[in-house]
């Protein structure tokens, strides 16, 4: 069972407290209407067969150890 405020009637998140999603939940406790939109958890596009896919996807960063250079110098001094 979702939450069921929203413009639609049908927010469609995980219930929380009091039959509202957490996002429904802040708004009520700020005295905001509760039947605004709630901004998605991720923006998607229509793919070339009409299914939903992901807008973009956020590279993955590569980690570097932050002492290479550190380490370098020790060993070539011998210790």
């Amino acid at each position: 069972m979702g939450c069921e405020y929203g413009p639609d009637g049908k927010c469609g998140r995980k219930v929380a407290a009091r039959g509202m999603c957490a996002s429904h939940r802040r708004m009520w406790l700020a005295g905001k209407p509760l039947d605004t939109p709630v901004r998605a958890y991720q923006r998607y596009d229509e793919g070339p067969d009409g299914k939903p896919v992901k807008v973009a996807i956020r590279p993955r960063v590569v980690r570097r150890d932050p002492w290479v250079k550190e380490k370098a110098l020790l060993g070539s001094l011998g210790l």
